[in-house]
């Protein structure tokens, strides 16, 4: 799935997932780098998408504040 296409639901649900992997009793060796490497693009993927919201929130708001229709 391509990084457009990711939903912050779907992100959250595969970090969940790499996380019981690397918790687990038989952690692979040969797939610890690329689930640590994904795991850090989805962490800077919601980080960004948690980001955009929180501005979006603040305008939202502020319009709200003023008055204004959104």
């Amino acid at each position: 799935m391509s990084q457009e296409d990711l939903t912050y639901r779907e992100a959250l649900d595969e970090l969940r997932a790499i996380h019981g992997r690397l918790r687990g009793d038989e952690v692979d060796v040969d797939t610890l780098v690329e689930d640590v490497r994904r795991a850090a693009d989805l962490v800077a993927f919601c980080k960004e998408r948690l980001t955009a919201v929180g501005e979006r929130l603040e305008e939202v708001l502020a319009d709200f504040d003023q008055g204004a229709p959104t």
